[in-house]
């Protein structure tokens, strides 16, 4: 006789959802490194991992299953409501609580040889296949894999679909070779972009000195007094108070009306921000008026909105000290304002005119028209009706010359006879990592203070 509750599994009768609630929220803790698949393309609705393994054990396990043991598979090993009240604690009496979780993030945790007998002991009540037609981003049957479970999955958004693919099933299939392949072929992709790319990032002040990023606002004429307005909601760099202030040059001739920037190093230094919920505000002393956000669309839309580069972000060459007393050279980031020599928009633009012809004709470039019926129109009010306008000239040239070299190799892959299985795998992670690059090189995109990048 089959007991009445054979068939009843554990998610009917029980879950820890406050202490599966917590590690949720800590797989996500600001300044920690995310989990591995997170960082691998962007998607908009992630699981967290410890809640789909949660799902899916307690599908799987019957409902008299150990407590404690199920936690110990998730990853919870120790008591997070309790580390919770105490962090809650911490910050009302303003006193530090070392680790007051002590033990690391459940989403980490790989169940060991205890916990495989554990669920092993269950027999046929363990065993089953999981199925997620819907996966997105693959944290389901990511934890259904690494729980050792034949899995199925898959996505009607082929971005999903791909990142399935390289969460799941090629570390999989491929192991540690993709990786090596990868890095093989992400080596030269990066050697032939540096050799295109050159001329359009001079170094002046090589090897002591190199430029890393240009940090560009989009730039109206204020209507009133026809000065050239950088546009930018505040002009913050670093945590550490360092940022820009605009010296403007207060000149009735507009063709030189326009801001000078410094670098500053505390915050009541900086400039006040120049937009503010779609209106601009001129920085000339002598006009300081608001500018309406309807002007702001208007010369956008009508091609009259540019770029100003407000700063570059370098790294310097220093000469440091090890606990011995041994010399060694490090590298430090800093700012500088720009020079004139910084500015080379006149010749990229020349080679984007040349260019774009042949990378259209190639399908390199975006040139639909962005649609106009969507949840988010910013690109058609700033005068972006393309795609391809989501980048100014220097991101558009780099950007093309990434997918440009990125066809060459695996033209020139196809013609070696090595393992397709293997080399498709590394070029999906290298177009992962490019299309990565889009995120950050974009006229939407803005400097992150934080991450510094």
């Amino acid at each position: 006789m089959t007991h009445p509750m054979s068939d009843i599994r554990l998610i009917e009768r029980w879950l820890p959802i406050t202490e599966i609630g917590i590690e949720s929220l800590r797989e996500r803790t600001p300044m920690t490194p995310f989990p591995a698949p997170n960082r691998l393309h962007v998607w908009w609705a992630r699981r967290p991992l410890v809640a789909s393994r949660a799902a899916i054990l307690a599908s799987l396990l019957p409902a008299d299953a150990d407590h404690e043991k199920f936690k110990h598979v998730l990853g919870i090993h120790g008591d997070p409501v309790k580390a919770k009240r105490d962090i809650e604690q911490a910050r009302r009496t303003g006193i530090r609580v070392d680790d007051p979780y002590g033990y690391p993030r459940a989403f980490a945790y790989v169940p060991d040889e205890n916990d495989r007998k554990w669920l092993t002991a269950f027999g046929d009540r363990i065993k089953g296949s999981v199925l997620d037609p819907t996966a997105g981003g693959g944290s389901v049957p990511l934890e259904a894999v690494r729980l050792g479970l034949p899995t199925y999955a898959n996505d009607l958004n082929p971005v999903a679909a791909l990142v399935e693919i390289a969460t799941v099933k090629w570390p999989a299939e491929l192991g540690m070779p993709v990786k090596t392949k990868f890095l093989e072929i992400a080596g030269e992709w990066r050697k032939r972009m540096e050799v295109r790319l050159t001329e359009f990032f001079p170094q002046h002040r090589a090897p002591e000195e190199i430029d890393l990023t240009y940090l560009w606002a989009r730039a109206i004429r204020c209507p009133y007094c026809e000065g050239l307005v950088p546009l930018s909601p505040n002009w913050r760099l670093s945590p550490d108070g360092t940022g820009v202030r605009l010296i403007p040059r207060s000149v009735k001739d507009a063709a030189n009306r326009r801001c000078d920037f410094e670098i500053v190093r505390k915050v009541a230094d900086q400039s006040p921000g120049t937009v503010a919920d779609g209106d601009g505000t001129c920085p000339f002393t002598d006009c300081q008026r608001v500018i309406d956000g309807d002007e702001v669309k208007r010369q956008a839309q009508a091609g009259q909105m540019g770029e100003q580069l407000y700063a570059v972000v370098f790294k310097r060459r220093v000469e440091g000290k090890t606990k011995t007393g041994k010399k060694r050279a490090k590298w430090e980031r800093n700012f500088r304002a720009p020079r004139a020599t910084d500015d080379n928009s006149v010749a990229i633009a020349e080679y984007l005119a040349a260019k774009l012809p042949e990378w259209e004709a190639l399908d390199l470039v975006p040139s639909e028209k962005f649609p106009e019926i969507c949840n988010d129109d910013r690109p058609i009010q700033y005068g972006m009706p393309l795609w391809r306008d989501l980048f100014t000239p220097r991101q558009l040239v780099c950007h093309a010359t990434g997918v440009e070299v990125f066809c060459e190799l695996i033209k020139e892959d196809r013609k070696t006879g090595e393992s397709r299985k293997l080399s498709d795998g590394a070029f999906g992670y290298l177009a992962l990592a490019i299309d990565k690059l889009l995120n950050w090189n974009a006229r939407l995109a803005s400097w992150n203070v934080e991450a510094g990048r």
